[in-house]
């Protein structure tokens, strides 16, 4: 197969102002730029007839994640609360060294953490996971890292 490398995820958001600090002040992205798109090219590129977006670029640690708002067609939100088992993305995940100042600081912040997820998944993992809600309710697991800052794979 001719696929070279993995390049970026797609995150469809549906208030860049909420969004954008989320990613950046929360989750340390950095934006790297900001497009504004409209016409013939964005519409069939994106499948999604007559389009107006603009993409947020971020980047954090070698990964890439861009964010998109539709101007045109309007995103739909979730039928459902995200569940980790919802075909699709599933989750984010990002490695934390406190578990429990990681929640406290979340929710300081007005982010909606998941108590109920709180555990741990396999018996070798060095702490514990749990899942909060990006502004839309994406999930996210925060995992603990290794005391080497690694993830345990």
């Amino acid at each position: 197969m001719a696929v070279q490398q993995f390049l970026h995820v797609s995150i469809c958001v549906s208030d860049p102002d909420r969004s954008v600090p989320f990613y950046r002040d929360v989750l340390g992205f950095e934006v790297a730029d900001v497009q504004h798109y409209k016409g013939p090219g964005p519409s069939t590129v994106m499948d999604v007839g007559d389009a107006e977006l603009t993409v947020w670029l971020l980047k954090k640690d070698g990964t890439r994640i861009e964010l998109i708002h539709f101007e045109r067609p309007p995103s739909e939100p979730f039928a459902a609360p995200p569940r980790t088992n919802t075909l699709g993305l599933s989750h984010l995940t990002v490695g934390v060294d406190d578990p429990d100042r990681t929640i406290r600081e979340l929710e300081e912040r007005g982010i909606k953490v998941r108590h109920h997820t709180r555990g741990t998944f396999v018996d070798s993992a060095p702490g514990y996971q749990f899942l909060f809600e990006d502004p839309d309710g994406l999930l996210i697991e925060a995992y603990t890292m290794w005391p080497d800052g690694e993830p345990p794979y």
